[in-house]
């Protein structure tokens, strides 16, 4: 592919993002997501397929699947899709702006290969995809085994994109330390955020 395709490509990429997050913004505008709206918002992704796979459309696009599953949005799952999308209509290039994980939180670098077959997961604080449950069955599908606390057997770590920007007063704060005093005792546990493990899903 030559530099001027890429460039074209990567301005329809642009503008399919930003017609997203204009999208998002309107939904969210009454500060409620309506049944209707999150069905639109499902047709969106549907109907662009090219934009539903990059990052942060892709979280925001299998919440939505996943929703529309039984064919319905109820209450409950509106109100979620809610807090998702004033996060992402806050941060437009992707979700968890409180704070830059590189410095903030012990992310692993350079970045490892996500594996899933054999490999032990512990998510850590709000996740854009969906509830844990949701996270852990994907990693289930693909070979993964899942717990809710790191101990010598974790693998990974995946640092949810809408952890707050005061984690460290929070459960997950505890999580990040518990990380911290294994890899000081030479676990090698990888801490990989969200984004990182859903591009892994593709």
């Amino acid at each position: 592919m030559n530099r001027a395709v890429q460039l074209k490509a990567q301005r329809r990429v642009e503008q399919g993002l930003a017609e997203m997050v204009g999208l998002v913004r309107g939904v969210i505008a009454d500060g409620d997501v309506s049944a209707e709206e999150a069905h639109r918002l499902s047709e969106w992704a549907r109907a662009n397929p090219e934009i539903a796979t990059r990052y942060p459309a892709n979280l925001l696009a299998r919440r939505l699947e996943r929703i529309f599953m039984d064919g319905r949005a109820d209450r409950r799952e509106r109100e979620r899709l809610a807090a998702v999308l004033n996060q992402l209509a806050e941060n437009p290039t992707g979700f968890g702006g409180g704070y830059p994980l590189a410095t903030d939180l012990p992310v692993t670098t350079p970045v490892p290969e996500v594996v899933f077959e054999g490999q032990t997961f512990v998510f850590g604080g709000a996740m854009a995809y969906g509830p844990i449950h949701a996270c852990e069955r994907e990693v289930r599908e693909r070979g993964g085994v899942c717990e809710r606390s790191v101990n010598r057997r974790t693998d990974f770590v995946v640092v949810g994109s809408m952890a707050a920007a005061d984690w460290s007063q929070s459960e997950f704060g505890a999580l990040v330390d518990e990380v911290v005093q294994y890899r000081q005792r030479g676990v090698p546990i990888a801490v990989i955020t969200e984004e990182h493990w859903s591009n892994a899903l593709a």
